[in-house]
């Protein structure tokens, strides 16, 4: 079992995704498949390794809690507009790959995720836009303020803020570190899934003002003072700190 964060939903093992376990589900946010060649439009040149690094974490998932479904939260791409070479090949060879291993795909839709439609259709996936519902878990991107809430929802999981803990040692070095954060609104425990590109390194979430944080969830409703970050660094652990509010220029 991983890290618990409410009863029979886990962080899986050191990784940054989360296992639904009465619902067979894991859920993972943010993987902007085709960032490679977004920066080679800007003039910055990386090897295209990162689809492959992205495949590998999935399936360590999937190896762990071997799920039933799997929800894409959002941002399975990363263009805007119209999807480049790139992420027509990675987002079509994803999910062929992932329902070749009998899982059932569903996709949460996010800001990015324009013209994608016709991908999901030809391979069966599931599409949600805004919201998907999962037991008693409310399942939503974070890029933009949601209706109605049904009565008999207990959670809300979303992702679109790549939160991230910055801390720093005593000889003053900063390091960054993907984390999930756990807070409330109103009545719903609010869990945010770290990004799971390896190239979107996160929002430093005790470091960004309030007013400057991306999804609207968390910039004007919630008190983002209060949610705890867990970290998540794979190899090392999974460890859990106290309140944003209480590590704002933090050394540890």
């Amino acid at each position: 079992m991983g890290f618990e964060l409410l009863k029979n939903i886990e962080i899986v093992a050191d990784l940054p995704g989360l296992y639904l376990r009465d619902e067979g589900t894991l859920v993972i946010a943010d993987l902007h498949v085709g960032y490679e060649q977004a920066l080679q439009k800007q003039g910055i040149y990386i090897p295209r390794s990162t689809y492959v690094k992205t495949k590998k974490v999935i399936n360590d998932m999937i190896d762990e809690v071997k799920p039933e479904k799997v929800v894409l939260l959002g941002d399975v791409k990363h263009e805007f507009g119209v999807p480049s070479d790139q992420e027509w090949i990675e987002v079509k060879d994803l999910l062929k790959w992932l329902m070749d291993m009998g899982l059932e795909v569903h996709v949460v839709r996010g800001n990015h995720d324009n013209y994608i439609i016709s991908i999901l259709k030809k391979y069966g996936a599931g599409f949600h836009d805004p919201i998907m519902s999962i037991g008693r878990c409310i399942l939503a991107h974070g890029h933009k303020l949601l209706g109605g809430i049904p009565e008999d929802v207990e959670v809300l999981l979303i992702g679109h803020e790549h939160p991230a803990l910055a801390v720093k040692d005593h000889f003053g070095i900063k390091r960054k570190f993907k984390c999930f954060l756990k807070g409330s609104w109103n009545e719903l425990t609010v869990i945010v899934l770290p990004a799971l590109s390896p190239l979107a390194s996160g929002s430093t979430i005790n470091e960004t003002p309030q007013s400057l944080l991306l999804s609207p969830i968390l910039k004007d409703l919630v008190d983002i003072d209060s949610f705890k970050p867990i970290v998540v660094e794979a190899g090392a652990g999974v460890y859990e700190f106290p309140e944003i509010g209480k590590l704002k220029s933090t050394v540890i």
